[in-house]
């Protein structure tokens, strides 16, 4: 089956093969890991030649025993690899947990299994959630400068999770290459209606190397979440996302 494509000259239209397996909702993975900070005094309000108003609240003063159990937790959290070290386990032993998918199923009983383990009390109860399952995706270019005669070029991709299911045929169309939400909302309609947009967002490496990879990644992959709803309100066909 021929699915999405991708290009990166940004603003050339290409004409792309698109199909894209049945789908139902991507479930979502939840890690652990926290770390705790303590207040070893309250703090002393500023010194003011202005009558207060209002009297001040009553500061919160911690038991010594209170103080040295948070410091020691705060410590165990900043030296230890205890929450690195599960959530290597939760990704790489037991992979991809989706909702509703026998590795979603198996990380909530090694977490279970590991609070158990430090003390913790721990019920697990039944829930119901939604459960989006992946097919088969393949892409090609069908059109595009330099081509040869009847060839195309096939593309490696991944469906967004939560993603339909083209129609039997796929989607054969234009792609409109854009940088970011600003300039695909400056675009008029008929320049998006029945395109495949292509978001072409690159990863902000020199924010991450500066210590604010957070921050980057959060600027990226916002493009996942809200970009195919921002292009279908164009009327365009599809959606592409620059891999992060």
């Amino acid at each position: 089956m021929d699915l999405l494509s991708h290009q990166l000259a940004r603003n050339s239209e290409m004409l792309f093969s698109f199909h894209k397996s049945h789908a139902l909702l991507l479930g979502l993975i939840a890690t652990i890991a926290a770390s705790l900070t303590a207040l070893a005094r309250p703090a002393q309000p500023e010194a003011s030649s202005m009558p207060s108003a209002s009297p001040s609240a009553t500061p919160i003063v911690f038991a010594e025993q209170t103080l040295a159990d948070l410091k020691q937790l705060r410590q165990a959290a900043l030296t230890s690899d205890y929450a690195f070290k599960q959530v290597a386990h939760l990704a790489n032993n037991i992979g991809p947990r989706l909702t509703g998918s026998a590795q979603a199923a198996k990380a909530v009983e090694y977490v279970a299994g590991e609070m158990k383990a430090l003390g913790c009390d721990v019920q697990l109860e039944k829930v119901v959630v939604p459960h989006w399952v992946r097919g088969a995706e393949t892409a090609e270019l069908t059109q595009f400068p330099g081509q040869a005669a009847g060839t195309t070029q096939k593309l490696v991709l991944c469906a967004l999770g939560g993603s339909v299911a083209t129609p039997p045929e796929g989607i054969n169309a234009d792609t409109v290459c854009v940088r970011d939400f600003e300039e695909l909302t400056s675009l008029p309609r008929e320049k998006v209606n029945g395109k495949i947009v292509l978001f072409n967002h690159s990863f902000d490496k020199q924010m991450a190397a500066q210590g604010h990879g957070g921050d980057a990644y959060d600027q990226a992959v916002v493009y996942r979440s809200d970009g195919p709803v921002a292009a279908a309100k164009l009327g365009a066909a599809a959606c592409l996302i620059r891999s992060v």
